[in-house]
């Protein structure tokens, strides 16, 4: 939302705050407010001009709300903010890096230990799920000959990293479109970490099935996963 005086409103607001880093955030968070006061007005009535304009005049003075800020963003501890959270981040994506690249070493083999033989199709997946701090990447499916499905996934601790570090086995029940389910055979994992490969086999899926469902449902966390099914490919 934008409105005449509320740039100029907020630009004499950072002009008081000297750490100009924390100008975006502040900028993005006052405007939060204002379009909330905004709207407020209008569902009590007023016309959008008039609770623009009721918006700004009751927010308070910029210049004494820009001081209020200046004294929580100090330059000092600003800089030392922004230095520690920069050299943090760097410091976590070569720990995960490195652990990404000695994952993919000891599991570089895509397709598993299936030979190549074996395979009936093999389908590329793009599907990704969240559950707590986990991102579930879910990565291939290869169904064999002797009717064995495997699900190849990835998953990624986005926080906790320290107190989490478990290799996730559970992906939920597999069922093809007709809500047959199939019991899980066996599955293969790399050891837990930040960044971990897992695999999920299943027997007697149906080499026409149309579709792969994957549903998991624990302790009130759900997420349902379709994949389209088709022979072809390796």
């Amino acid at each position: 939302m934008s409105w005449q005086g509320k740039d100029a409103y907020l630009s004499e607001v950072l002009s008081q705050v000297k750490f100009s880093y924390d100008h975006e955030p502040i900028y993005q968070e006052l405007t939060s407010h204002l379009e909330e006061r905004v709207e407020d007005y209008l569902s009590q009535g007023y016309e959008k001009e008039e609770a623009e304009e009721m918006a700004l005049e009751n927010f308070g003075n910029p210049v004494e709300i820009g001081k209020a800020l200046n004294r929580e963003h100090r330059p000092l501890l600003g800089w030392l903010h922004f230095f520690s959270s920069t050299l943090a981040g760097i410091a976590m994506i070569v720990l995960i890096l490195g652990l990404f690249t000695l994952t993919i070493a000891i599991l570089d083999s895509r397709s598993g230990d299936v030979p190549r033989e074996d395979v009936l199709y093999r389908i590329d997946v793009n599907e990704k799920v969240r559950i707590d701090n986990r991102i579930i990447y879910f990565d291939e499916v290869i169904v064999e000959i002797n009717g064995d499905l495997s699900i190849l996934y990835n998953t990624l601790l986005t926080r906790d990293f320290g107190t989490s570090g478990y290799s996730f086995g559970n992906i939920g029940t597999i069922l093809d479109e007709t809500g047959q389910d199939y019991f899980f055979m066996s599955g293969q994992g790399s050891v837990g970490g930040i960044f971990s490969r897992g695999r999920h086999t299943v027997h007697g899926f149906p080499e026409d099935a149309e579709k792969l469902i994957i549903e998991y449902d624990s302790y009130n966390r759900y997420y349902k996963v379709e994949i389209p099914l088709k022979e072809g490919g390796l």
